[in-house]
Formats: C-alpha cells, structure tokens, sequence
C-alpha cells in the first residue's frame, strides 16, 4: 500500500498556478511521507492531519494515515481513513482489497466479503482478493465457500506454498471431505512442492550403529511464548543424556524469555530464522543429526521445504499440527492410539504413523497458574459452562449444541473467553437467541493476558470442548484448574484430541459420539454439584498422577520410539561407513 502511495505522490507535481490552501496541504503531505520514511510516526500523523484540514481530499494524506493506524494497530482508525478513500475512489481494486482487509480484522465480515468481491468483479484473478475473501468466509464459519476461494486463488498461483498449506489446515479443521479426499489432497502439496527437492539428496554417512547415542534435531517456529512450550519443555528437559543428544533448529523471528530457557535444555542451540533452507539443510547434515523432527507441520514458521532436502536419515512431524505433512521426505508422524486408532487411520497419511503408547501429549502447567478454588456453583447457586478456545475453533453446530445446553438447563450461564465482536459475535448472538436463550445469559470476555486469562478458569464449573476441532491446550490448562472439559470426537485427528487428553486423564465419560450425547454429558455434571464439587477438588491431583504429566515416563517412551525407528533403518542400510 505505501509503495502505491509513493508511485503515486512521485508523479504528482504541483502545477505553477496551484497557490494557497492545496499547495500547502500538499506540500505537508510530502513532509508527512518523509517523516513516515525517517521513521517518525507521530510527525508523520500530525503532518497528514494538518494536510487534511486544508484539503480533506488529498488522497496521499489518507492512505498514510491508515498505513500508520495500521502500524500502530489502530484498526478501526485505518477504516475510517478507508471510508474517505473510497468514497473517492470507489473502483479501485487495490483500495477495495486493502479495505476489505481492514473490515475483516476489525470483525465486519460482511463488508469483506462484499468489497472483496467488488474487488473480483474489476479484477477476476486477483488472488489477494480471493484471499481475503476466503479468511472472512472462514471467520464466519462458511467454510465450504472459503475453500472454493483458496482453490480460486491455488488457480490463480499454484505455485504458492502458504496457499495451499491454508488449504490443508482448511480441510484438517473441517468436515468437508471425506479423510481420504484429504490425505490425496496432502500428497498433492507433497508433489507439487517437496518432492522433486528429494530427488537429489545425498546419501547420508551416519554410522549404522543401532545402539550409539542419537542426535535429534526438533525444528520449530515456536519456542517462545507459546502454547508449544508446554509441551516441549517436558521431553527437553529429561532427555537421556547418554542415550540422545538434542539440537534445536530455532526459526523463531521474535525470541523472547522462554526462548532462553528452552536453549538452556537443549544440547545445542541454533538459529536458524535468517538461514536459507539450503543452509540450514547443510548445518543439520554438519551436526550428524541421525533423526529430525518437524513440530510445525503446515502452520505458520515452518521449515518443510527444508526437510524436503532430506538432511537427516529419518524425519518426522509432530506435536504443533493436527495432520500429516504430504511429503516423501517425511518418513514417520508421531501420535497416539486414541487420536489415530490402530488400522483405521493409516491410510490417511502419507507418512508412516508411529504410536506413543499413552497419549501423544505431555503437558507443563505454566508457572502463572493459580491455585485451584471450590466449585463456583455451589456459592451462585447455578450452573456456569465455559469455553476457552480461540473463537475460529468454535464452529456454528458447536454454538447451537451450546444453545440447547442452555436452553434445556434454564439456570446455567456461558463464559465464552476469547470472544469476538463485530458480526462473529451478531452471528452468536443470532444462534443463541433462535433457542431463546437471551445474551444476558452470556458472559463475554475478549484476549486477556495470560495471567487474567488463567483466572477465568476458576469462574467455570464446566470447560465444554468445539468440534470438529477439538481443544488441546485449553483442555489440559481447564483440568489442572479442577475443571471437567466435555468434548465430542469424530473420525479426524482434530476432532479426537479431547478423546486423547480426557482418556489418559481418567475421564472417558465426558466424551460423546453425537451432539445428543455431548449436551447429556454436560446436563449430567451439572445435575450432581456435590459430584462435581469433589471432582474439582481432586481434579488436579489426578492429572498430576496422569500419564500427560509424567515427563519422565513420556520422555523413555519417546526414546523407545526413537530408537526402534533407528534400528530399522540401520538394518535397512548396512553395511555403511563410520563418521
């Protein structure tokens, strides 16, 4: 957008005779991009506003002040400048791009949509438009129309990588095809992008001894602030040190507190973030890493393309995605028997699944946690039900379950923390009202910090679990909190997570099959307060004695894994050199 700006305001020249107030306010506006270029903000700002009160139709001045709006995360400010652009400039496919964005950050859904479209009409095979289109179909949970969108903008550039992955977690989050549609739809990415980067990778010289200690590198975006650091801090800090060497590929762009701490527990650290994937490749076939793991999968900061070259001998995804990778270069995906059951579910990936023996899953509660406090139903005298994930994850059937939960149980309340505004939150309202369940029934709460996040816990008797994608995070913080989570499985691995983590909790009564069930579930819980009361006070311990706390049993399993994976492939590849 400022790039547009600066073509435009390099062909803008003041003729002679414009004197006086337009001269001036375009003159300012000259000074305002030059402050803007100096880094000065605030001058910049002050410059454009000073511009505009002699001229409100310097269009220059506008598109800087919704580029510095946007800078400083004043969204709604952008939009209004938006609406001055516009109205000038009404057919231009850029501005109707750029404003439809805006109006989906800020939760106008309908209006990106709409001026995304206007945007297609003028220019068909824009794929930015299609883009932003797409996000805000998928924002308001019209997911089939948002996958026709991605497909559009895949025909439009199919060589774009990050389109096609949002294609993939599209289709890992939703029930629109059948899992073997999707498992073609991942090989598809694995051809058209990965595989002919393995064609030419060399052989690898790690010496085949099945029983020496291993190296293993863990490749990640996200060992920062992150909910992956729960579930990596466990298996990091326990490795064997006579039997695995850990390395730790970083491609965290914006390292922080947790990142020190986490390059405490590793055998070695390396940064990768500024290194091409041709480099970082060669570093890791330096390290002799015997096995690398992918724990990014197809969300944002991964490195596929860089174990496509195949550095290592054996690689495997894990951990931060809910389905494979689609690639050849990728020999093995780590999970359990409960989110992919024995037989059933290895057809759906292309990569050959490895099962930990308990759940895929081991959780560190942060240190922020409070301490758990009695059942907050038995002082207010009702019933209040809770959900804690993020708002894209909480699709339409899943808020109609919840109307009927309310509406079947009058007394009881909803927390909905992380909640949206805009016409997510009009859609929500909508669902609940049509089961006449009025919105003072609803407690709305939006991004909080983490530690006044946590607190939100201890205002719920009864955590209730989306579908088809399943909570993971919020699941195991809602138990160590005394919480009971009620969820629903399916037959994806994202609709099967709770099925994992409520399992090896002890608690496989809270998982239904159907939505009939799901809403049984939780009117029982809330018909016993007395059962419920001591659930919660026990709840923590339980967890504590669970398998999804037990670092050190987790980790040898893990190990086990690791070493069985190795063996196989030293017999596959003897007799060999030694380094």
């Amino acid at each position: 957008m400022l790039g547009r700006m600066l073509r435009a305001l390099r062909r803008r020249a003041i003729p002679e005779h414009e004197t006086g107030r337009a001269a001036e306010a375009a003159l300012l506006s000259d000074r305002a991009l030059q402050s803007y270029r100096d880094g000065d903000k605030a001058g910049a700002e002050a410059h454009c506003r000073a511009a505009l009160a002699l001229d409100q139709r310097l269009l220059p001045a506008w598109i800087l002040l919704a580029r510095i709006a946007l800078d400083d995360g004043r969204a709604e400010q952008a939009l209004d400048a938006y609406a001055h652009i516009l109205a000038q400039r009404p057919d231009d496919p850029e501005h109707l791009i750029h404003a439809a964005e805006i109006n989906r950050r800020t939760g106008h859904l309908g209006r990106a949509v709409e001026l995304s479209e206007c945007a297609l009409k003028l220019r068909p095979r824009d794929g930015r438009a299609w883009k932003v289109r797409g996000n805000a179909l998928e924002e308001q949970d019209r997911l089939d129309e948002a996958l026709d969108c991605l497909r559009h903008e895949l025909e439009i550039k199919p060589d774009s990588i990050d389109t096609h992955s949002s294609l993939l977690f599209l289709l890992s989050r939703s029930d629109l095809l059948p899992p073997q549609q999707i498992a073609a739809e991942f090989r598809r990415w694995g051809e058209l992008h990965a595989d002919h980067l393995s064609a030419g990778a060399r052989l690898h010289v790690n010496s085949r001894e099945p029983e020496r200690m291993l190296r293993v590198g863990y490749v990640s975006a996200d060992f920062r602030r992150h909910a992956m650091a729960y579930f990596v801090e466990p298996f990091l800090a326990r490795h064997d040190q006579r039997a695995v060497r850990a390395y730790c590929y970083s491609n965290c762009v914006r390292p922080d507190d947790v990142t020190q701490h986490l390059r405490g527990l590793a055998h070695q650290w390396r940064d990768i973030a500024a290194l091409p994937d041709d480099a970082a490749a060669q570093l890791i076939r330096e390290d002799g890493i015997d096995i690398l793991i992918d724990l990014c999968g197809h969300t944002g900061g991964n490195r596929l393309l860089l174990f496509a070259q195949k550095p290592a001998p054996i690689q495997m995804t894990w951990l931060g995605y809910l389905g494979g990778t689609g690639m050849a270069a990728m020999d093995y995906r780590i999970s359990d028997g409960y989110v992919d059951p024995e037989g059933e579910a290895d057809a759906h990936y292309r990569e050959r699944l490895l099962r930990l023996p308990h759940s895929k899953w081991c959780y560190l509660p942060p240190a922020a946690m409070p301490a758990c406090n009695a059942l907050p139903a038995l002082g207010r005298g009702h019933v209040t039900f809770g959900s804690f994930c993020s708002f894209p994850r909480i699709s339409n059937e899943t808020m109609h379950a919840w109307a009927l939960l309310l509406q079947r149980l009058p007394g009881a309340r909803l927390r909905v923390v992380t909640a949206p505004g805009g016409e997510s939150l009009d859609r929500m309202l909508e669902i609940f009202d049509a089961a006449g369940v009025h919105a003072d029934r609803l407690d709305l709460i939006g991004r909080l910090p983490l530690d006044e996040y946590l607190r939100q816990y201890l205002e719920v008797d009864i955590a209730l679990d989306p579908f088809p994608m399943n909570g993971g995070t919020s699941t195991c913080e809602a138990l160590w909190l005394g919480v009971p989570v009620v969820s629903r499985s399916g037959g994806s691995a994202a609709s099967r997570s709770g099925v994992s983590l409520l399992t090896n909790a002890g608690l496989p009564h809270l998982i239904a099959r159907s939505w009939e069930g799901y809403v049984d579930v939780a009117l029982g819980l809330a018909a016993d307060l007395p059962a419920l009361a001591q659930l919660r006070a026990t709840l923590r311990e339980r967890l504590r004695a669970s398998p999804l706390l037990d670092a050190a049993v987790f980790t040898r399993d893990l190990e086990h894994l690791y070493r069985g994976a190795w063996r196989e492939w030293c017999a596959r590849n003897l007799p060999g050199p030694s380094c």
